[in-house]
């Protein structure tokens, strides 16, 4: 049974012939992945994801709150509450072009979202007002791939880093920090006074003098 499945995989991949024991050794050692496989379809990507340094980063992050108390996004996306659309993607596409509707459109109403905390929503509002329609819509869109599935699963994960970004807060700076800079902006100021004056005094000097001046 082994080897006729072996025998299989080596004439999908142009082996007409029965592979050799060393050749099934060879096989068995390598693993068989299909062109499916994650590391062929992200092939730069983390392969143990759930595993990774960054899942459990992204897991301690959406389980905590901040230093104030305030709820973050936990990461969750409840496709039900999303309007997702496809079309007809642009670019390459070889003999699907035009033809199949590979491009995803999503977009939810930002303020009526309950899933996201209401404070993340309104620094939403404010960070991504380029995004938001005059109707309060967040939309993304992506036909970069010729998968259907790769390009929602390309906007979810673009929705999540926009709502992740927007719950970061600004680090409050130091008094060492604050009184840097306020000399940093003394000084500008200083300058532009300066550049100001001199500006005067040419415009004094151009002025020519009026007639019958002693």
């Amino acid at each position: 049974m082994l080897r006729r499945s072996l025998t299989c995989v080596c004439r999908c991949s142009g082996r007409l012939m029965s592979p050799s024991t060393s050749h099934m050794t060879r096989i068995l050692a390598a693993g068989y992945r299909s062109q499916y496989s994650i590391d062929k379809i992200y092939p730069n990507s983390e392969q143990d994801y759930l595993g990774s340094t960054a899942f459990t980063v992204r897991a301690q992050h959406s389980s905590s709150v901040t230093p104030d108390g305030k709820e973050l996004f936990s990461g969750y996306i409840p496709i039900n509450k999303l309007d997702i659309k496809y079309s007809r993607g642009s670019g390459p596409g070889g003999q699907n072009v035009n033809k199949v509707n590979t491009k995803v459109e999503v977009r939810f109403h930002v303020e009526s979202a309950d899933w996201i905390p209401q404070w993340i929503r309104e620094r939403l509002l404010e960070k991504e007002a380029g995004r938001i329609t005059k109707g309060g819509y967040l939309v993304v869109t992506s036909d970069t791939t010729r998968k259907q599935m790769l390009n929602q699963a390309d906007c979810m994960e673009k929705i999540r880093s926009v709502i992740f970004g927007a719950g970061v807060l600004p680090r409050e700076l130091t008094e060492e920090e604050k009184t840097v800079r306020d000399k940093r902006m003394a000084k500008a100021k200083q300058a532009v006074l300066r550049e100001k004056k001199q500006h005067s005094l040419k415009k004094q000097h151009r002025q020519t003098p009026s007639v019958g001046s002693s």
